[in-house]
Protein backbone atom coordinates (compact mmCIF):
# COMPACT_ATOMS: atom_id res chain seq x y z
CA UNK A 1 0.00 0.00 0.00
CA UNK A 2 1.27 3.40 -1.08
CA UNK A 3 -0.86 6.51 0.58
CA UNK A 4 0.24 9.48 -1.57
CA UNK A 5 -0.33 13.45 -1.44
CA UNK A 6 1.45 16.29 -2.29
CA UNK A 7 2.49 16.90 1.32
CA UNK A 8 2.97 13.41 2.64
CA UNK A 9 3.58 10.40 1.67
CA UNK A 10 3.48 6.85 3.40
CA UNK A 11 5.46 3.60 1.57
CA UNK A 12 5.52 0.51 2.10
CA UNK A 13 8.63 -0.82 0.41
CA UNK A 14 7.94 -4.89 0.87
CA UNK A 15 5.01 -4.35 -1.21
CA UNK A 16 6.84 -2.89 -3.92
CA UNK A 17 8.09 -4.95 -6.83
CA UNK A 18 11.37 -5.65 -7.50
CA UNK A 19 12.59 -4.69 -10.97
CA UNK A 20 15.82 -4.87 -12.71
CA UNK A 21 18.02 -1.35 -12.74
CA UNK A 22 17.97 -0.10 -16.59
CA UNK A 23 21.65 0.42 -17.47
CA UNK A 24 21.83 2.21 -21.09
CA UNK A 25 24.81 0.50 -21.88
CA UNK A 26 24.08 -2.64 -21.32
CA UNK A 27 26.12 -2.95 -18.14
CA UNK A 28 25.18 -5.60 -15.63
CA UNK A 29 22.91 -3.77 -13.19
CA UNK A 30 21.08 -5.24 -9.99
CA UNK A 31 17.20 -5.53 -8.67
CA UNK A 32 15.69 -2.57 -7.36
CA UNK A 33 11.82 -0.97 -5.44
CA UNK A 34 11.67 2.38 -7.03
CA UNK A 35 10.40 4.45 -4.49
CA UNK A 36 10.45 7.30 -5.38
CA UNK A 37 8.06 10.33 -3.70
CA UNK A 38 6.07 12.33 -5.69
CA UNK A 39 6.92 15.99 -5.47
CA UNK A 40 9.66 14.54 -2.64
CA UNK A 41 12.90 13.26 -3.03
CA UNK A 42 14.19 10.17 -5.40
CA UNK A 43 14.76 6.54 -3.17
CA UNK A 44 15.29 3.41 -4.32
CA UNK A 45 15.71 0.43 -2.82
CA UNK A 46 18.70 -1.94 -4.16
CA UNK A 47 19.68 -5.65 -4.05
CA UNK A 48 23.50 -6.73 -4.44
CA UNK A 49 23.67 -9.95 -5.21
CA UNK A 50 26.63 -11.65 -3.60
CA UNK A 51 29.91 -10.86 -5.23
CA UNK A 52 28.70 -7.98 -7.26
CA UNK A 53 30.73 -5.39 -8.39
CA UNK A 54 29.98 -1.90 -9.88
CA UNK A 55 33.31 -0.13 -11.16
CA UNK A 56 34.04 3.45 -10.69
CA UNK A 57 31.07 5.90 -11.19
CA UNK A 58 29.16 9.24 -9.87
CA UNK A 59 26.02 10.28 -9.28
CA UNK A 60 24.44 14.18 -10.58
CA UNK A 61 23.20 14.95 -7.08
CA UNK A 62 24.14 14.63 -3.34
CA UNK A 63 23.14 10.69 -2.20
CA UNK A 64 22.62 8.90 1.30
CA UNK A 65 23.08 5.21 1.64
CA UNK A 66 21.58 3.24 4.53
CA UNK A 67 22.67 -0.23 5.30
CA UNK A 68 20.47 -2.91 5.86
CA UNK A 69 21.74 -6.05 5.20
CA UNK A 70 24.93 -7.81 3.80
CA UNK A 71 28.78 -5.67 3.30
CA UNK A 72 29.72 -3.60 0.87
CA UNK A 73 33.29 -2.43 0.08
CA UNK A 74 33.73 0.62 -1.27
CA UNK A 75 37.24 2.16 -2.41
CA UNK A 76 39.36 3.92 -0.71
CA UNK A 77 36.30 3.97 2.17
CA UNK A 78 36.49 0.58 3.67
CA UNK A 79 33.89 -1.83 3.95
CA UNK A 80 30.08 -1.07 5.45
CA UNK A 81 27.21 -2.93 7.03
CA UNK A 82 24.18 -2.63 8.67
CA UNK A 83 23.90 0.15 10.94
CA UNK A 84 26.31 2.51 8.98
CA UNK A 85 24.93 5.65 6.79
CA UNK A 86 26.94 6.49 4.41
CA UNK A 87 26.83 9.99 2.12
CA UNK A 88 28.75 11.10 -0.98
CA UNK A 89 28.64 14.11 -2.77
CA UNK A 90 27.01 15.21 -6.42
CA UNK A 91 30.30 14.48 -8.66
CA UNK A 92 32.36 12.65 -6.65
CA UNK A 93 33.81 10.11 -8.48
CA UNK A 94 34.41 6.65 -6.27
CA UNK A 95 34.54 3.00 -6.35
CA UNK A 96 34.64 0.22 -7.21
CA UNK A 97 32.04 -1.27 -5.43
CA UNK A 98 31.48 -4.89 -4.08
CA UNK A 99 29.30 -6.80 -2.20
CA UNK A 100 30.28 -9.63 0.11
CA UNK A 101 29.63 -13.04 -0.14
CA UNK A 102 26.23 -13.21 0.93
CA UNK A 103 25.31 -9.96 -1.30
CA UNK A 104 23.44 -7.06 0.59
CA UNK A 105 20.57 -4.48 0.50
CA UNK A 106 20.52 -0.56 1.26
CA UNK A 107 18.57 2.41 0.73
CA UNK A 108 19.73 5.13 -1.64
CA UNK A 109 18.29 8.43 -1.88
CA UNK A 110 19.27 11.58 -4.13
CA UNK A 111 18.65 15.10 -2.72
CA UNK A 112 17.57 17.02 -5.74
CA UNK A 113 17.01 14.66 -8.73
CA UNK A 114 17.25 11.17 -10.23
CA UNK A 115 19.68 8.95 -8.42
CA UNK A 116 21.37 8.48 -11.78
CA UNK A 117 24.31 6.93 -12.23
CA UNK A 118 27.29 7.83 -14.25
CA UNK A 119 30.30 5.34 -15.12
CA UNK A 120 33.69 7.25 -14.79
CA UNK A 121 35.20 6.01 -18.21
CA UNK A 122 32.09 7.07 -20.23
CA UNK A 123 30.86 10.45 -18.45
CA UNK A 124 33.35 13.40 -17.38
CA UNK A 125 31.91 14.98 -14.67
CA UNK A 126 30.97 18.55 -15.37
CA UNK A 127 32.86 21.65 -13.86
CA UNK A 128 30.46 23.14 -12.08
CA UNK A 129 29.86 20.13 -9.91
CA UNK A 130 33.41 19.65 -10.21
CA UNK A 131 34.28 22.92 -8.70
CA UNK A 132 31.34 22.19 -6.39
CA UNK A 133 33.10 19.00 -5.03
CA UNK A 134 36.72 21.22 -4.52
CA UNK A 135 35.08 22.68 -1.42
CA UNK A 136 34.37 20.16 0.53
CA UNK A 137 37.36 18.86 2.40
CA UNK A 138 36.11 15.65 2.05
CA UNK A 139 33.53 14.56 -0.50
CA UNK A 140 32.05 11.59 1.14
CA UNK A 141 31.23 10.78 4.87
CA UNK A 142 29.98 7.72 7.34
CA UNK A 143 28.72 7.34 10.48
CA UNK A 144 27.46 4.21 12.21
CA UNK A 145 24.80 4.60 14.53
CA UNK A 146 25.77 1.93 17.32
CA UNK A 147 28.97 3.78 18.16
CA UNK A 148 27.16 7.17 18.52
CA UNK A 149 25.72 7.80 21.72
CA UNK A 150 21.75 8.90 22.91
CA UNK A 151 21.06 11.79 24.43
CA UNK A 152 18.15 11.57 26.62
CA UNK A 153 15.32 14.18 25.72
CA UNK A 154 12.42 15.30 27.56
CA UNK A 155 9.87 12.58 29.09
CA UNK A 156 11.99 9.55 27.72
CA UNK A 157 12.95 10.78 24.24
CA UNK A 158 16.32 9.76 22.76
CA UNK A 159 17.82 11.18 20.00
CA UNK A 160 21.32 10.65 18.01
CA UNK A 161 23.23 13.28 16.07
CA UNK A 162 24.29 11.27 13.03
CA UNK A 163 25.03 14.23 10.93
CA UNK A 164 24.75 18.07 11.37
CA UNK A 165 26.83 19.46 8.27
CA UNK A 166 24.62 18.55 4.99
CA UNK A 167 23.11 15.65 4.93
CA UNK A 168 21.37 16.62 8.31
CA UNK A 169 20.57 13.03 10.26
CA UNK A 170 19.38 11.93 13.44
CA UNK A 171 17.77 8.50 15.36
CA UNK A 172 14.95 8.75 17.49
CA UNK A 173 14.15 6.45 20.19
CA UNK A 174 10.19 7.00 21.87
CA UNK A 175 8.93 4.94 24.98
CA UNK A 176 5.94 4.23 24.28
CA UNK A 177 4.17 6.91 27.22
CA UNK A 178 6.07 9.65 25.06
CA UNK A 179 3.63 11.81 22.63
CA UNK A 180 5.08 14.69 20.51
CA UNK A 181 2.25 17.34 19.92
CA UNK A 182 1.44 19.12 16.56
CA UNK A 183 4.53 20.35 14.99
CA UNK A 184 6.58 21.28 11.54
CA UNK A 185 9.73 21.31 9.77
CA UNK A 186 11.52 23.71 7.83
CA UNK A 187 12.86 21.55 5.15
CA UNK A 188 10.92 18.37 3.50
CA UNK A 189 12.18 15.36 6.31
CA UNK A 190 11.96 11.54 5.48
CA UNK A 191 11.14 9.06 8.22
CA UNK A 192 12.63 5.45 8.07
CA UNK A 193 10.55 3.63 10.65
CA UNK A 194 13.33 1.03 11.99
CA UNK A 195 11.44 -0.22 15.21
CA UNK A 196 7.88 -0.17 16.85
CA UNK A 197 5.10 1.63 15.11
CA UNK A 198 3.75 5.18 15.15
CA UNK A 199 1.03 7.38 14.12
CA UNK A 200 1.89 10.97 13.15
CA UNK A 201 -1.70 12.54 13.82
CA UNK A 202 -5.52 11.69 12.83
CA UNK A 203 -4.83 13.20 9.05
CA UNK A 204 -2.17 9.75 8.57
CA UNK A 205 -2.23 5.94 8.73
CA UNK A 206 -0.23 4.14 11.24
CA UNK A 207 3.18 3.38 10.58
CA UNK A 208 5.03 0.09 11.73
CA UNK A 209 8.56 -1.02 11.13
CA UNK A 210 9.80 -1.30 7.53
CA UNK A 211 7.79 2.22 6.69
CA UNK A 212 8.38 5.07 5.27
CA UNK A 213 7.18 8.91 5.58
CA UNK A 214 8.18 11.81 3.40
CA UNK A 215 6.26 15.00 4.59
CA UNK A 216 6.87 18.38 2.91
CA UNK A 217 8.69 21.67 4.75
CA UNK A 218 5.96 23.99 6.68
CA UNK A 219 3.35 21.46 6.92
CA UNK A 220 2.47 20.46 10.30
CA UNK A 221 1.18 17.44 11.51
CA UNK A 222 0.89 15.45 14.94
CA UNK A 223 0.41 14.76 17.72
CA UNK A 224 3.46 11.85 16.99
CA UNK A 225 1.94 8.86 19.41
CA UNK A 226 3.94 5.61 19.29
CA UNK A 227 2.81 1.89 19.55
CA UNK A 228 2.88 -0.08 22.74
CA UNK A 229 6.44 -1.01 22.38
CA UNK A 230 7.65 2.79 21.61
CA UNK A 231 9.17 3.33 18.29
CA UNK A 232 12.56 3.88 16.23
CA UNK A 233 13.20 5.76 13.46
CA UNK A 234 15.61 7.50 11.90
CA UNK A 235 14.97 11.05 10.32
CA UNK A 236 17.02 12.69 7.78
CA UNK A 237 16.08 16.71 6.88
CA UNK A 238 16.79 17.90 3.11
CA UNK A 239 18.26 20.87 2.85
CA UNK A 240 18.90 21.97 6.24
CA UNK A 241 18.93 21.39 10.28
CA UNK A 242 16.31 19.23 11.74
CA UNK A 243 14.36 22.41 13.49
CA UNK A 244 11.16 21.64 15.03
CA UNK A 245 8.24 24.05 15.81
CA UNK A 246 5.49 23.67 17.83
CA UNK A 247 2.20 24.42 16.41
CA UNK A 248 1.31 26.04 19.31
CA UNK A 249 3.93 28.66 19.51
CA UNK A 250 4.55 29.17 16.13
CA UNK A 251 1.97 28.30 13.22
CA UNK A 252 2.95 26.65 10.10
CA UNK A 253 3.67 28.48 6.94
CA UNK A 254 1.40 26.26 4.81
CA UNK A 255 -0.92 24.64 7.36
CA UNK A 256 -1.66 21.40 8.00
CA UNK A 257 -0.88 18.19 6.09
CA UNK A 258 -4.40 17.90 5.47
Amino acid sequence: MTINTQRFRKIIPSEVEWEQFLDPHGRPTTPVRNLNFEGGPNLLEAKFPPNFYAGDHWHPYDTIYIFTQGEMKVGGEGSYKPGDIRWVKAGHVYGPEEAGPDGLTFYIMALGGEVGLNWADLYDVPEDLKKRVETFDKPWGRVNMDEVEFELGPEMQSLQNLSQENPYITRSRFVSTYSAREHWHDHDTVYFITEGSMEFGPQEPNYTKGDIRWVKGGYSYGPEVPGPDGVEFILVSIGGPVNLHWSDLEEAPHGPVV
